[in-house]
């Protein structure tokens, strides 16, 4: 190499190493007991209600609203006020022609409710949403009674404490989780 090309070089590397230095330079120190905050677990839809129990444990809120709507206010619940306890779809409903075969209304899932000691689903023409639901922020979940539900951003999961039963209901999907 040529002493020319060498001080070119040297140059560039240089003046990398200096750009470098002021950028490190401006980052602000943390603390020597500084921690990288863990990431919340991305947990896939539950298909079983130990799925939807794991759900459950990292959720990051507890709330007590007996109706309450997702933020994107898509999926409406309804688990302690007057009328049938479940959770309804507004865009998204789930054409289940074994469901729905012989209803005359409806070839959709709209909702899922809790009838008799099992999670349903029903297809609907009718709504079960009443005014001034309060909104279940992303990964809260809410408990009135033996009914527990919790919004995440992938829909939202409902099951009864007292027995294995619930379901999970999203855009397109829902799953039923019933024991026996």
């Amino acid at each position: 190499m040529c002493q020319g090309a060498a001080m070119s070089l040297r140059r560039v590397l240089t003046a990398v190493l200096v750009s470098l230095l002021a950028v490190l330079a401006t980052v602000p120190a943390g603390t020597a007991d500084a921690r990288r905050a863990e990431p919340t677990p991305r947990l896939g839809i539950p298909r079983t209600y130990d799925a939807a129990l794991a759900h459950f444990d990292v959720s990051n809120d507890m709330r007590a609203l007996k109706k309450f709507v997702t933020p994107s206010g898509n999926i409406y619940c309804n688990v302690g006020t007057s009328g049938p306890k479940g959770c309804e779809i507004n865009v998204g409903s789930v054409k289940d022609p074994d469901v729905c075969a012989g209803t005359p209304v409806s070839d959709r899932v709209g909702r899922i409710e809790f009838r008799h000691g099992r999670a349903v689903p029903v297809c609907n023409t009718d709504t079960i949403r009443k005014p001034g639901a309060k909104v279940l922020p992303y990964g809260s979940a809410t408990t009135i009674g033996k009914i527990a539900c919790l919004s995440e951003k992938i829909g939202v999961t409902c099951i009864n404490l007292k027995k294995p039963e619930g379901f999970f209901l999203h855009k397109g999907e829902y799953v039923i989780f019933n024991a026996g």
